[in-house]
């Protein structure tokens, strides 16, 4: 985001350790974008390259005093664990509590030094690698900031000679028997803010305060039930609004097939026909023009291709009919002609004869010969197409050259002796 138009910062500065300061091989650590490019890209994917506190800084003391207690503090938080801390005070906005004077202090996640950013600091360590470097949990850490801030404001307020003093614990652990102020998160805070005007949930929550106020004046007792009711209260509230939230989870677009898409589509077209109809008149009307336009574009585009089509000379028209009929007429043409050669290659006739002579070892030179000429005739007619004109050639009484049965048969017979004699 780019925050480069905000008036409300009055001062933004890095902290480095102690040990690193005026060092020149420390200068990229503070350059803001130098920086948290780094962090970021140090921390890798889903994890957070900083993490964030945020402190009230009184409005008695003057920007200067400011600047220089919140500089302290940072200082403190670079030493003890040994990281960058990018810090930034605001002032009130213009329709903000005049009080609300605040810094925002960023810390990076990972130990800084010259040669960039190493491990993890100590705030970001896991419970168990807390115990084995000796450290206590995490939850001890940020009481000590609470503590500290509370104990440096107070050093400041003293020195500007305000009177006023600050205590990071509660009203219980004080002794004070009051209630504390109503918490508004910060989204109903400031939706409240903007419209100027009170919400139901803030209204609730400070409806709910009210009532352990009166409560807390009746007794003890008394604002233990209203604790306690408020609290299951509270949590019937929670699991109510999680299965509304269950109940309307949608599912995500990609994981749903075709056919569920298509079934959504259908779905919501007739919920919405009305809606759809009259989103597209409007369009219509909105866009006549160009609509229009392209409609005589097609118009005359479909005329100029009749027009051309219909100028083709008669070969150039020639139906799809007399075509068809001549590629068959082609191709019984070539039938015909291939049945008058045998398809047998040379190569094949000769290993069909060398096969059929080691079957018919036992028989007589003579008697083999005469078998391979009439195994040979059955071959090639078998693999031969017939034609509707050799179907009746071979009608009783019909006579064609190359038949087994005409008058040239036996002709044909010594022909084929003398060629197999010549193998």
């Amino acid at each position: 985001m780019n925050y480069t138009d905000r008036t409300d910062v009055a001062h933004a500065e890095i902290v480095l350790p102690t040990e690193y300061a005026d060092r020149v091989d420390m200068e990229w650590a503070l350059d803001r974008s130098t920086l948290w490019n780094a962090a970021e890209h140090a921390a890798g994917n889903g994890i957070p390259p900083g993490s964030g506190i945020l402190v009230h800084v009184p409005p008695e003391l003057t920007p200067a005093q400011r600047t220089h207690l919140v500089r302290g503090f940072s200082q403190e938080l670079a030493d003890r664990y040994r990281n960058a801390v990018d810090f930034a005070i605001h002032v009130p906005r213009a329709h903000a509590d005049h009080r609300h004077h605040h810094a925002h202090l960023l810390m990076t996640t990972r130990e800084v030094g010259p040669g960039g950013l190493g491990g993890r600091a100590p705030l970001e360590l896991s419970g168990t690698e807390r115990h084995a470097r000796g450290l206590g949990p995490s939850k001890d850490d940020l009481l000590w900031m609470r503590e500290r801030w509370a104990q440096v404001t107070n050093e400041a307020l003293r020195e500007a000679g305000v009177a006023a003093r600050v205590d990071h614990r509660s009203y219980k652990d004080q002794g004070i028997d009051r209630e504390p102020q109503a918490v508004i998160p910060p989204a109903i805070l400031y939706s409240e803010r903007y419209s100027g005007k009170s919400s139901p949930a803030g209204d609730d929550i400070r409806a709910r305060h009210r009532e352990r106020v009166e409560a807390r004046l009746k007794g003890a007792e008394e604002l233990a039930r209203v604790v306690k009711r408020q609290k299951a209260e509270g949590r019937q509230l929670a699991i109510e609004s999680a299965a509304r939230k269950a109940l309307h989870k949608k599912t995500p677009q990609g994981a749903l097939t075709r056919d569920e898409l298509n079934q959504k589509r259908r779905e919501y077209r007739q919920a919405n026909a009305q809606e759809i109809n009259r989103k597209r008149r409007e369009w219509l009307r909105a866009n006549a023009e160009e609509v229009n336009r392209k409609q005589r574009e097609y118009r005359k585009r479909r005329t100029e291709q009749k027009a051309a089509t219909s100028s083709l000379s008669v070969h150039e028209q020639q139906p799809a009919e007399a075509m068809s009929r001549a590629s068959a007429s082609a191709e019984q043409k070539a039938a015909s002609l291939g049945h008058a050669s045998p398809t047998v290659s040379a190569e094949e006739s000769v290993k069909n004869w060398l096969a059929f002579r080691e079957r018919q070892k036992q028989l007589p030179a003579k008697e083999s010969l005469s078998e391979w000429l009439a195994y040979r005739e059955s071959q090639t007619q078998a693999k031969s197409p017939k034609s509707p004109t050799q179907d009746r050639a071979r009608e009783p009484g019909a006579v064609r050259t190359g038949d087994p049965d005409g008058p040239a048969a036996e002709k044909n017979s010594k022909r084929d002796r003398k060629n197999d004699a010549a193998l």
